[in-house]
């Protein structure tokens, strides 16, 4: 081929052999210029969250330039705290948490900038046989709450909302991977988390959703966001660009889980192969379904905000939580970062 090629003339050859030289050394580099990052997930790697590793493995991730390390934590608080601290660069973690940390930490408290569940999925759950059909019926009943998780942070607020004294409601801080067993056993009377992560623990203990009453958040007064997609301050000032791609690539990942969760189920169970592969499908369409998937993100894509309703719930976060200043959603929340419309546009 050499001999071949350089029948056009010394020169041309030598100078297309450096072309082909320096091209391939190009896409080697290329090749070379990913930049590692780490997130960290609300909870344990499953279902709910899975379409964070799914940009990963799919390679939209490697597509913006990225790798990343995508780890699972005991909670909303821990991942934000991880972030916040340093040792990762980006949470996908509940924004009524990271309201909270701000108002207490607002020096270091990572930023928002791409909010993910337009409905937050935190509810009060109990088997019906319990017979707690409103807040008010926990008085004097045992609840079983998470440690640093969002929904048993957030608890009392819920309450204090409701005009129902914090202390007449028996508050009892699980581990996470007790909480749903302790309900089903009937060491307590209801269990405060996520829909999507208490329902479907009880499905795989052969109760039903139908079998259970929920009592949601949203309905009680607190009708808030659920999880976006949050990242360092020093990310922010270091990278800008990089936070870019960042969202950008979540975005498509979450959009593309509520086209089709196979891959992204079958991604999750290639990492974990305990995974329940039929479980864990139905837990993310359900929460595609119910709260990504709303009339808001239909009209104007994943992501988008109404103001009026992201401070409204950021003053009820500050009522509940007796925090010493209110929140805006500007205190917490970058816009600069939002991907186009083209990355978010859901069908």
């Amino acid at each position: 081929m050499f001999h071949s090629v350089c029948r056009i003339g010394f020169k041309a050859c030598v100078l297309l052999i450096a072309i082909v030289a320096t091209a391939g050394h190009a896409s080697r580099g290329a090749a070379q210029e990913l930049t590692n990052i780490k997130i960290s997930v609300d909870y344990a790697l499953y279902g709910a969250n899975a379409p964070v590793w799914y940009a990963q493995t799919s390679g939209l991730f490697r597509q913006a330039g990225i790798n990343a390390v995508v780890d699972g934590s005991s909670g909303s608080g821990d991942a934000i705290n991880r972030v916040a601290g340093g040792a990762y660069d980006a949470a996908y973690a509940d924004i009524g948490t990271l309201a909270e940390f701000w108002a207490r930490n607002p020096a270091v408290a990572p930023k928002l900038v791409m909010v993910i569940l337009d409905r937050t999925p935190q509810a009060v759950v109990s088997l019906k046989k319990a017979g707690i059909t409103k807040l008010s019926d926990l008085i004097g009943r045992k609840v079983g709450t998470g440690q640093v998780d969002a929904a048993g942070r957030l608890f009392p607020a819920v309450l204090r909302i409701n005009n129902i004294p914090v202390e007449q409601v028996n508050r009892l801080p699980l581990d996470q991977r007790l909480r749903d067993a302790m309900l089903v056993r009937g060491d307590v009377d209801a269990v405060v988390g996520f829909d999507v992560t208490v329902l479907f623990n009880l499905i795989a203990q052969k109760i039903q959703p139908e079998d259970t009453n929920v009592l949601y958040y949203a309905d009680n007064g607190f009708d808030f966001y659920g999880n976006g997609l949050l990242v360092s301050r020093n990310l922010i000032e270091k990278d800008p660009d990089l936070v870019r791609r960042l969202t950008d690539a979540v975005a498509k990942a979450f959009v593309a889980s509520t086209k089709d969760t196979k891959p992204v189920i079958d991604a999750l169970a290639e990492r974990d192969a305990l995974a329940n592969v039929a479980l864990e499908n139905r837990r993310l369409k359900w929460i595609m379904e119910k709260n990504v998937v709303t009339p808001a993100t239909r009209a104007h894509g994943l992501g988008a905000i109404d103001l009026d309703k992201f401070n409204r719930g950021l003053k009820t976060i500050a009522e509940g939580f007796e925090l010493p200043k209110v929140p805006t959603a500007a205190d917490i929340y970058d816009d600069r970062f939002l991907p186009p419309i083209e990355s978010r546009r859901l069908q």
